[in-house]
């Protein structure tokens, strides 16, 4: 891996370096244009670099988790409960469809991935390689910011509802048909068949929700009807009133 590494630095540099050499060398030919062309050239160079800096780390390292993954799961809620049981057990909660394509197949790369769409903001490969290795993600209406994140990274569009009393949580599911939501505590049981293909968005409302511990997140499933977790996702538990909570604030102020 350090040798692929290596040999990836060294052709970056060899390409940076012949970059430099050759625009200098047709600034030397030309009366008066060495300065305005060093400029250029060294405008260049910076351009590519920061461009480098957004696709990798800043040095060769492993990473087994992201630094947000690190954070989150530090409000793990304990004492979980196995599936199954959950799924003899739990309450089964309604879930609305809002999206649903079986023939989605998930692309190996997206043009708003590459370096120089928007400064680079989902360029990142070790962002890329973790939305790659997940099939369950989950988020809710409450920021254009994060919307646009979530939506460009998942590379799924769907529309969102900012119910003032009835907050969503949106939860984009792949190659997965999900049957049945289960919930018990802090725990969310997302049922479904493995598919090849296919994307499913579905809405649960956070009413319906019960977490037994606020101070911890809520652990979202996704299991096959046996009872075998596929994924998983974590994320705050947010209250119905959210918005109306936004709204009252803003008038405070």
């Amino acid at each position: 891996m350090s040798k692929v590494r290596n040999g990836y630095v060294l052709s970056i540099s060899i390409l940076l370096a012949s970059s430099v050499f050759f625009s200098s060398s047709y600034a030397q030919g030309l009366p008066n244009s060495h300065a305005s062309d060093s400029k250029e050239v060294n405008k260049r160079v910076e351009e590519l670099e920061k461009r480098l800096n957004q696709l990798e780390p800043p040095e060769p390292i492993s990473i087994i988790k992201s630094p947000e993954e690190v954070e989150t799961e530090k409000y793990y809620p304990s004492d979980t409960i196995p599936i199954p049981e959950i799924m003899d057990n739990g309450t089964k909660i309604p879930f609305n469809v809002i999206k649903n394509d079986p023939n989605y197949k998930r692309p190996v790369y997206e043009e708003h991935w590459h370096s120089t769409y928007w400064g680079g903001r989902w360029s990142y490969v070790p962002n890329r390689i973790h939305y790659a290795l997940h099939r369950l993600f989950t988020t809710y209406d409450i920021g254009i910011s994060g919307e646009l994140n979530f939506k460009q990274n998942v590379s799924i569009d769907f529309p969102m509802f900012q119910n003032k009393t009835d907050l969503d949580l949106y939860i984009v599911v792949f190659q997965t048909t999900v049957t049945d939501v289960y919930t018990i505590g802090n725990q969310v049981i997302v049922v479904g068949t493995p598919e090849r293909n296919g994307v499913q968005v579905l809405t649960v409302k956070t009413g319906d929700l019960h977490p037994s511990d606020l101070r911890k997140l809520l652990l979202i499933q996704l299991a096959t009807p046996l009872g075998h977790e596929l994924d998983y996702s974590l994320i705050v538990y947010e209250s119905p009133d959210f918005w109306l909570k936004q709204i009252q604030k803003a008038k405070e102020r």
